[in-house]
């Protein structure tokens, strides 16, 4: 079994022999019994998967919602901001307006209002019919705290080196009613703006993305954390079968969501290989991970340098 390679947004701090040795350990058992007992929980694993399902299941819905605007262009219909509510009767697809960003000879008005509507089925991955509100109406209290989570993170984002436009982000309720959103910058991607900080065209990138936690108002932030502390471009390209691709944390224990959500947008990806510090791990095209080890690679050296 062979490693599709990867290129570093940074020096390369893996070296290729380590590469090698680190697939044949992952052919072999899972490890000792004192490393059995250090190994992340089911659970963990679990909340993981799910974790990074609803953040991929969030970013494919609003990308259909844009396409069905795109549809629909001639009605009319442009609202500055998509939010996607899940629901036990089915996911709902809010497409609002703030009113306080439009100029009008009087001033600016308040409130953000529905403009349309529709459905998501994350079993299908479709959207359902777009229905326009006629005249727009005030949006319902739930879909404006989740968009002013999502403009708050934003906000809190977009000066960072590390951030910058375009970026996509999806937006989750916790069960206490706070809010956490994901946010991924894709600056510099395809040899756009960012140059050598970009992915190159053909790739995909694991990195520049953020996890903000927010009040249950979604008007207060609460934290702000960058995930991976590394970008990682791994190639889409064709591969021999069975062939990984991976890249490697330089903290944490555990993949982070949003690399379960990529590979479950990117299918090809898989089997996909997280190494972090201490572990290794295997999604799979589905979104499943597994745990396959503790992570027997030489540590990288602070000056990028292979040991």
């Amino acid at each position: 079994m062979r490693l599709a390679g990867t290129e570093r947004d940074g020096p390369d701090r893996t070296a290729a022999a380590g590469l090698i040795l680190g697939v044949i350990c992952l052919m072999g058992p899972a490890g000792s019994a004192r490393a059995q007992e250090s190994r992340p929980s089911d659970e963990a694993l679990r909340s993981l998967q799910e974790r990074g399902r609803a953040v991929f299941l969030y970013l494919q819905a609003v990308e259909k919602a844009g396409e069905l605007l795109k549809k629909h262009a001639s009605e009319g219909v442009t609202p500055d901001r998509t939010v996607i509510i899940p629901d036990r009767d089915g996911w709902q697809v809010v497409f609002l307006k703030d009113l306080t960003k439009v100029s009008t000879p009087t001033g600016p008005k308040k409130g953000m209002v529905l403009v349309a509507e529709s459905t998501f089925s994350p079993d299908a991955g479709e959207l359902g019919n777009l229905t326009i509100m006629e005249p727009p109406h005030t949006a319902p209290a739930t879909a404006q705290s989740y968009a002013r989570a999502l403009d708050q993170a934003e906000s809190a984002t977009v000066s960072r080196p590390d951030a910058g436009d375009p970026f996509e982000d999806a937006v989750v309720r916790e069960k206490d009613a706070t809010f956490t959103v994901y946010l991924i910058s894709h600056h510099g991607e395809d040899g756009g703006a960012g140059g050598q900080a970009g992915a190159p065209a053909g790739s995909v990138r694991f990195g520049r993305d953020f996890v903000i936690r927010l009040a249950a108002s979604g008007r207060q932030v609460l934290s702000v954390e960058p995930l991976h502390s590394n970008a990682t471009s791994v190639p889409r390209g064709p591969r021999a079968a069975g062939q990984p691709t991976l890249h490697a944390h330089e903290k944490g224990d555990l993949p982070f969501p949003t690399d379960v959500a990529l590979v479950l947008r990117h299918p090809t990806l898989a089997p996909h290989l997280v190494l972090t510090p201490r572990f290794m791990f295997r999604i799979d095209s589905e979104g499943v991970v597994t745990w396959l080890g503790p992570n027997t690679l030489p540590q990288p050296s602070r000056s990028g340098e292979a040991p």
